[in-house]
């Protein structure tokens, strides 16, 4: 019986069934290419015997399934391994360790599960590891340190847990490491520093803890910083500002603070920067008009301070900037306006007080926005600008500008008011909340600061908001804070039946946050008194003690959906 043979195999058009184990007898196959086919079954072991194989490609086919046969470590010769976008499932095998001509390595898009085996730390020529969007789970394989040609790390969208392996500084030839969407845990090893050839490190969406390691800037060769959505805390590192060629910083969703380093304005390619939801304070540097090719400027909900510096109007690049949820004060620089490509523009929920700039005109980007249906291209909610009498003057270009762009933010303004010891009332801009001082419930001149939110700072949970939402701030005379009065204040809130729809009335309750607990309370119960309710006028009032961010809720309607049967 003579035996049939071929040096190559590449077929595709549509083929479909089962990969015969026959192929196993073309031993001198040198080349298969099955990809893009519809073909099903699992992988037969008896492709192991193809010892002079050199590429097998079975990739996008969507049928084929099971395990991958431990045979396929016997295929000394192979250099090319893709199978990828298939329904493989169980492990990978350690005898894939016994591939050692290997250079890429490619199974990702299936259902692998189970631990990376050590033993791929055997692939001395391996180029290129992607085992991504699979089921992997365990911790990544110090090993994997000995793969000293490796230039791609790809192992994200697995379970993969514990910390990263120091081992992984041996990779001096690594150009890209993606472990995104893991559940990795520790801190980031400094030993990456190391890797002065990296250009992209993507170990966001873990939960990595402790600092960013100093080190960090060493990597020379880094274009793309993302450790965002981890619990990483501390300082960010001035060290940062040393890799000027990065054009990607993703730090956002942590736990770091300090103040923004002026070195970053070192960044001058930079076109991405997000430092937003974290802790940082201080203010923001002048420095960073220095990046002229910015995008995108995210330093939102951080706890910042001070004005905004006039040098941000350099960066002339910037499609969206948010810097809205700080403690942002002074008046808005004239320059903002020379921020012509902005479509983005939000500095809503802080402190910043004067005259909106006519430079405001120049942002002819920003797009227009519908009203009551936020969110909107411009925000300044949540300030204490000036309202200038009679808003909207149809014939005035920046308040026509404002209303097209923020057509309520002058319903949303704070403002200060010195209150005297002999009493006095404060309403909102929106005649929502009204706040009646009595004589004797402040002992010196104090400056009080009503601010309507927009939205609840902290949200409410299974309660539901009555969209009157508010913060009090005081400081007397010396600019010290006031956190209490010596006498109960009077708080009178008004809503319409729109604000209150599905929520029943005699839930509503005015609540503070509380910081320590780190929940709303009924602010009803921190002074002497009760509520009083007015049905009828649609308006509530009770005696409050304290000053801090507050909010009405109510408890909602519960809203059962019929069974329907077909």
């Amino acid at each position: 019986m003579s035996m049939n043979y071929s040096f190559r195999m590449e077929l595709g058009n549509g083929l479909s069934g089962s990969l015969p184990p026959e192929l196993g007898n073309l031993t001198y196959l040198t080349y298969i290419n099955l990809a893009n086919n519809g073909l099903s079954g699992s992988i037969p072991p008896e492709l192991g015997k193809l010892t002079n194989l050199v590429s097998l490609s079975l990739y996008n086919n969507r049928a084929i399934s099971g395990n991958i046969p431990p045979e396929l470590g016997n295929l000394t010769s192979l250099q090319w391994l893709a199978i990828y976008g298939t329904e493989l499932t169980g492990s990978i095998p350690p005898e894939m360790g016994g591939l050692t001509s290997l250079t890429h390595m490619i199974l990702f898009g299936n259902q692998l599960s189970g631990s990376i085996p050590p033993e791929i730390g055997n692939l001395a020529n391996l180029v290129y590891l992607n085992l991504t969007m699979n089921q992997l789970s365990g911790s990544i394989p110090p090993q994997l340190g000995n793969l000293s040609s490796l230039t791609r790390l790809l192992l994200y969208d697995n379970q993969l847990s514990g910390s990263l392996p120091p081992e992984l500084r041996n990779l001096k030839n690594l150009n890209e490491i993606w472990l995104y969407n893991n559940q990795l845990s520790g801190n980031i090893p400094p030993e990456l520093g190391y890797l002065a050839q990296l250009e992209y490190l993507d170990l966001s969406n873990n939960r990595l803890s402790g600092s960013i390691p100093l080190e960090l800037g060493d990597m020379v060769s880094l274009s793309s910083l993302r450790l965002q959505s981890n619990q990483l805390t501390g300082s960010i590192p001035p060290d940062l500002g040393n890799l000027t060629n990065l054009s990607l910083i993703y730090l956002n969703n942590n736990q770091l603070s300090g103040n923004i380093p002026p070195e970053l304005g070192n960044l001058t390619n930079l076109s991405l920067l997000y430092l937003n939801n974290n802790q940082l304070s201080g203010n923001i540097p002048p420095e960073l008009g220095n990046l002229v090719n910015l995008r995108l400027l995210y330093l939102n909900n951080n706890q910042l301070t001070g004005s905004l510096p006039l040098e941000l109007g350099n960066l002339t690049s910037l499609d969206w900037l948010r810097l809205n949820d700080n403690q942002l004060s002074g008046s808005i620089p004239t320059e903002i306006g020379n921020l012509i490509n902005l479509e983005m523009l939000w500095l809503q929920d802080n402190l910043l007080e004067g005259d909106i700039p006519a430079s405001f005109t120049n942002l002819v980007n920003l797009y227009y926005s519908n009203p009551g249906m936020p969110p909107y291209s411009l925000d300044l909610d949540s300030n204490l600008l000036n309202v200038p009498p009679g808003y909207p003057d149809t014939g005035n270009p920046l308040q026509v500008f404002l209303y097209e762009r923020d057509p309520d933010w002058q319903l949303y303004q704070g403002f200060e008011q010195m209150i005297s010891t002999v009493g006095g009332d404060l309403t909102s801009l929106d005649g929502k909340t009204d706040i009646h001082i009595p004589a004797g419930a402040l002992i010196t001149d104090t400056t009080i600061a009503l601010v309507p939110l927009a939205i609840p700072h902290h949200s409410p949970g299974l309660l539901a908001s009555a969209h009157n939402s508010f913060k009090l701030l005081a400081e007397d005379t010396g600019g010290n804070p006031v956190t209490t009065f010596s006498l109960p204040v009077t708080v009178t809130l008004t809503y319409t039946d729109a604000d209150i729809f599905s929520i029943p009335e005699d839930t509503l309750r005015l609540y503070y946050w509380d910081e320590t607990g780190s929940t709303w309370a009924d602010a009803v119960t921190t002074c002497p008194g009760e509520y009083t309710r007015d049905p009828i006028g649609n308006k509530l009032a009770l005696p409050l003690c304290h000053l801090t961010d507050f909010g009405l809720f109510g408890t909602p309607l519960r809203i059962f959906m019929p069974v329907v049967n077909h």
